[in-house]
């Protein structure tokens, strides 16, 4: 079986309480490896790893399905206690309401460049005058004051990968996003 590395890699650092890192899904395979002890793995979009978590031993790997990669073009914004983000025509949503996306790409204005949860996903046709899916964010973007442009705007999809070692002595988790081809 061989693996492409797909975006960065992460370290976390593992002891008896639960360590964490956020990553932008871009593969639906996570490759982990423990080194110094045994490690409770938890992936979702806030996970705490705990000792009933999945196990993978000390110095051995395991590949973990990361579900679907949904990340989509962003065609419009609009400002409110709730952020409102257009989807281009025609294309649907991949996200489902409670994913945590990553918005980046936007220029003009900073503060839309950011990590939200999903709260809403208006499928509806044509009943604000677009032929789009709109989702509706947790994101207060009332304060910015600039006119976002959208042009190059994308968001994706961010997990949370956590860790947890079953012994008092800590060590690390390697963590990489990969593609898997040939055998399993």
């Amino acid at each position: 079986m061989a693996h492409q590395p797909v975006g960065d890699s992460l370290t976390l650092t593992t002891g008896t309480t639960s360590t964490r890192a956020q990553f932008t899904v871009q593969s639906d395979t996570l490759r982990v490896v423990p080194v110094g002890q045994n490690v409770h793995v938890a992936i979702g979009t806030t996970a705490t790893a705990a000792t009933t978590d999945y196990f993978v031993p000390n110095n051995t790997s395991a590949t973990l399905n990361l579900g679907r990669v949904s990340s989509m073009g962003i065609a419009g914004v609009t400002k409110g206690t709730s952020t409102t983000i257009d989807l281009p025509e025609g294309t649907g949503c991949p996200f489902v309401v409670d994913d945590v996306i990553v918005t980046s790409g936007i220029t003009g204005e900073t503060g839309f460049n950011t990590t939200a949860k999903v709260v809403s996903i208006d499928s509806s046709a044509n009943t604000y005058g677009y032929h789009s899916e709109r989702i509706t964010t947790d994101h207060d973007s009332r304060a910015l004051t600039g006119t976002p442009v959208v042009t190059a705007g994308e968001a994706r999809r961010q997990l949370t990968v956590s860790a947890v070692t079953d012994h008092t002595t800590g060590g690390q988790l390697f963590a990489q996003q990969v593609q898997v081809s040939g055998d399993s």
